[in-house]
């Protein structure tokens, strides 16, 4: 997606410098401190944390306190460093990320996501957050009120030699076990003459959270809508695959989203977004259901670790 505003200047995110002696010992005794003012500002930057691999990431969530998530669905390939260790998604550098909540599409998600930086990009490149709790009054009522009652709904299409399996997909390795996962995640599954596998699922659009009661904009309605794609790269996908493209979204009675609506909802994810610019050994705590994550065009060969952790 194109940016389509400027980056909102005021920081909202709390951060912290970690003591260069016992670093760990000290993220343990400030768990409670960074849970709270993640919860009041959906997110917490850690700086000065000897984060320089798997390893360090998992202590640091471990001093935290926070247990590890495993997603039930993958959204691209992301390699598995183990112990709850993953790379982010998989995404050119060249091209701009727009917010999204992790597993927003799926039924469990990790309730909070941290991000190390094992080495920052070059240049300015910066993630970005956006509020969730923002998003619906920068939206048009008639929008925000049709996601809100209605929902949203994700298209899924598995075609041989292109994108991830399905077996990579949901980490199974037979039609029993996949069957059987659909009955517990509330996927409708079809499979098509030529072998390929689609399928379909409604979720909500808002949800309130867990902890504080306050309704949030989880979904993915925008990030997954195939109107988003490069134009050249969606009309070979159509003529290719038809209406089964890899992934698409719609509102929950399956009706399609307009152009002016997913600008809409992008200029909302703008309107309430604040950049966070990253030094080696930072690491970034938030609150999944508050907070979308996204990020500019990066420069260089930046590395970073995600782990995904659940109550």
């Amino acid at each position: 997606m194109s940016e389509t505003v400027p980056m909102r200047q005021e920081v909202l995110v709390s951060s912290f410098d970690a003591p260069g002696d016992s670093p760990f010992s000290w993220l343990h005794d400030m768990a409670a401190t960074i849970r709270d003012h993640m919860l009041l500002r959906g997110a917490v930057l850690i700086h000065g944390l000897p984060m320089d691999g798997p390893d360090s990431l998992a202590k640091a969530r471990n001093a935290l306190g926070i247990a590890g998530h495993t997603p039930t669905e993958a959204f691209n390939n992301r390699s598995d460093f183990g112990n709850g260790i993953f790379s982010p998604i998989n995404w050119p550098n060249d091209r701009v990320i727009c917010p999204f909540q992790e597993s927003s599409f799926s039924r469990t998600f990790p309730s909070v996501v941290l991000t190390a930086c094992i080495t920052p990009p070059d240049g300015e490149g910066q993630s970005h957050l956006s509020d969730t709790r923002r998003i619906a009054g920068h939206l048009p009522a008639h929008l925000a009120d049709r996601v809100r009652t209605g929902g949203w709904t994700m298209a899924r299409s598995f075609h041989d030699g292109f994108g991830i399996t399905w077996q990579e997909a949901f980490s199974v390795a037979d039609r029993a076990a996949l069957d059987e996962l659909f009955e517990t995640t509330g996927i409708k599954p079809e499979w098509l003459p030529n072998g390929t596998l689609y399928t379909v699922r409604h979720r909500p659009g808002f949800i309130d959270h867990p902890t504080t009661g306050e309704e949030c904009w989880f979904n993915q309605i925008s990030f997954l809508n195939a109107g988003n794609l490069d134009p050249v790269e969606r009309d070979i996908m159509t003529d290719a695959f038809g209406k089964y493209l890899p992934m698409n979204t719609f509102f929950g009675d399956g009706s399609p989203l307009s152009d002016e609506d997913l600008t809409a909802i992008q200029h909302a994810y703008d309107s309430v977004r604040v950049g966070v610019p990253w030094r080696r050994g930072d690491l970034l705590i938030t609150d999944n259901i508050i907070m979308a994550q996204g990020r500019s065009q990066f420069e260089g060969s930046p590395e970073f670790l995600i782990a995904l952790g659940g109550e």
